[in-house]
């Protein structure tokens, strides 16, 4: 799937990955008016315990309008995560930045993986109740996993907020679980939801939150 953002078009391959080591086919596409000079690329994973590359930068010296160019990045996948794509590169007269927003990667053989987490309001206020919901979908058979769902504080303590034995899922099937959290000091929370088959974290996936007075 051709994804979009401004100058760039791209599209990352396979949508889907098997468990090992494999090849993630980056194309890229200068959608912009200008020339892009000296690009210099580089993939990155927001869990490399569940996914790591092998060769993660890469170098495109010349990347006119209209023009496009595929690239080759060896990964080994584990588990399912989010990966992203950031891009320095030249245009007249300047260095810009550019990065991707994440894009989750499914890795096939797993039980289960983490749908969402979202915490029911994203601007609490001290001294409220919270919820944080995860919600686990099915892409096997399982018999239960473990759900861990943490909190690293604007005081930057990471502390647990609670730990629930899911349900057995089948393949597709949902399930929605439910903690509290009660904000004790401003700034920003950024929630957890850690998924374990025995004990092997198997999916990992967080929100963010602003708390105020």
């Amino acid at each position: 799937m051709m994804r979009l953002k401004y100058p760039i078009e791209y599209e990352l391959r396979p949508e889907t990955l098997d468990k090992g080591g494999q090849w993630l086919i980056l194309r890229l596409k200068n959608i912009g008016d200008d020339k892009l000079h000296n690009l210099d690329i580089k993939m990155h994973s927001t869990d490399s315990l569940n996914i790591s590359f092998r060769n993660p930068n890469t170098f495109v010296h010349l990347l006119a309008p209209n023009e496009e160019e595929s690239l080759y990045f060896h990964v080994d996948a584990y588990a399912t995560t989010a990966i992203y794509i950031s891009i320095r590169y030249f245009k007249n007269g300047g260095y810009f930045h550019w990065d991707s927003p994440w894009i989750r990667k499914t890795v096939i053989g797993e039980v289960a993986e983490l749908e969402r987490i979202l915490v029911s309001n994203p601007y609490g206020t001290i001294g409220r109740e919270l919820d944080v919901e995860a919600t686990v979908k099915g892409l096997g058979d399982s018999d239960g996993l473990d759900l861990e769902f943490w909190v690293n504080t604007p005081s930057t303590n990471y502390e647990e907020l609670a730990k629930i034995k899911t349900k057995k899922l089948s393949r597709g099937e949902e399930a929605s679980y439910v903690t509290k959290i009660i904000p004790r000091e401003e700034g920003y929370y950024t929630v957890y939801a850690n998924l374990y088959d025995d004990n092997r974290r198997i999916d990992r996936d967080s929100d963010t939150i602003w708390v105020k007075k």
